[in-house]
């Protein structure tokens, strides 16, 4: 079995459609679901239902945020999860999107490093001690205590596109889990994996690494690719990922888009998407034109490219067995 998993998530996916993605997943032999959590869900009671509906696919959490849980709910939460389903549950964290946050929970969002620095911490020590006890800059904790260890141990993934957070993952959790990365960011991703871990005296053969992949099987590219910028500029109305396209080399796109958002020009921040910057970081075309593009990224390194089916203008559940099928 080739490793590969799917990030099932669309918010025209009613939770009994994800079930059905999920079963179909495990038949077609995938590793795993993962789930983002987006606005109007909870991604922690949805992994539950998924693991359910399987019997050996893993489902992870991609991502819960950091700052709209406690760490010690979260790894209650997860172990919860894997005492029904004894080693198929990841607990994924990250920082998530400070607008979504900040308007959408109420919640500040600073010193994002260092929270997740400990958020990963904590988790991690609880799902495998089973009790934890912490002094930190953003946490302190008398004691916590989980009714009963998972069967077998929860990894925590966090979510990293730059040097710090990868060099963070390094050092503290179990895997990384990338977003819209291209194949020749990879290996250099993959370096700063290895700097932390080195200096946290881990070995980085411990850590497994993971990536969100827009992927899409379709024999209409002209779709997808109008599609895909609308994905792209949507991203780069957030500072975070202005930064992060520019550092993987469009720069020029991300700052064109980042002027026509200012203006409030939607239909402009599209425009400025290029054909390099798409097809860089968008696998789509044949099933096998799309299986190739996922070996290349595992040549580069990568040990679980996760497919991630986006709506091009079809009913979605269309999209994604289509894509799941094809790129088993």
């Amino acid at each position: 079995m080739v490793a590969l998993g799917v990030r099932i998530r669309d918010s025209h996916l009613a939770i009994t459609e994800m079930r059905d993605l999920t079963k179909l997943a495990e038949h077609k032999g995938y590793d795993s679901v993962w789930l983002p959590e987006s606005m109007g869900r909870e991604a922690l009671n949805e992994l539950t239902a998924l693991v359910l509906a399987g019997e050996r696919i893993r489902v992870g959490t991609g991502i819960v945020p950091v700052f709209a849980r406690l760490p010690t709910i979260a790894a209650a939460a997860a172990a919860t999860a894997a005492t029904l389903a004894p080693g198929r549950v990841i607990l994924g964290i990250g920082i998530g999107h400070q607008t979504a946050l900040e308007g959408g929970h109420g919640v500040g969002f600073s010193r994002p490093l260092q929270h997740v620095r400990e958020f990963a911490t904590i988790a991690r020590h609880l799902l495998r001690e089973g009790r934890v006890s912490y002094s930190g800059e953003m946490y302190t904790i008398q004691q916590y205590q989980l009714d009963a260890l998972p069967p077998q141990p929860v990894p925590v993934f966090i979510a990293a596109l730059r040097p710090q957070m990868l060099r963070l993952a390094g050092a503290v959790a179990d895997g990384v889990l990338m977003n819209w990365a291209p194949l020749d960011y990879i290996p250099q991703a993959l370096d700063y994996i290895r700097q932390g871990a080195e200096a946290a005296g881990r070995s980085v053969s411990d850590i497994q690494v993971a990536s969100y992949l827009r992927t899409c099987v379709t024999d209409a590219p002209e779709t997808v690719e109008q599609a895909t910028r609308q994905q792209l500029a949507r991203y780069n109305s957030m500072v975070y990922y202005q930064r992060y396209f520019a550092s993987i080399g469009f720069a020029a796109e991300a700052e064109t888009m980042a002027q026509a958002w200012q203006r409030g020009d939607r239909e402009a921040a599209v425009r400025a998407v290029t054909q390099p910057m798409m097809r860089a970081v968008t696998i789509y075309g044949t099933a096998a034109e799309c299986r190739q593009r996922l070996q290349a990224y595992r040549d580069a390194g990568l040990h679980l490219p996760i497919i991630a089916p986006f709506p091009i203008g079809e009913p979605i559940q269309e999209t994604f067995a289509r894509t799941i099928e094809g790129c088993a």
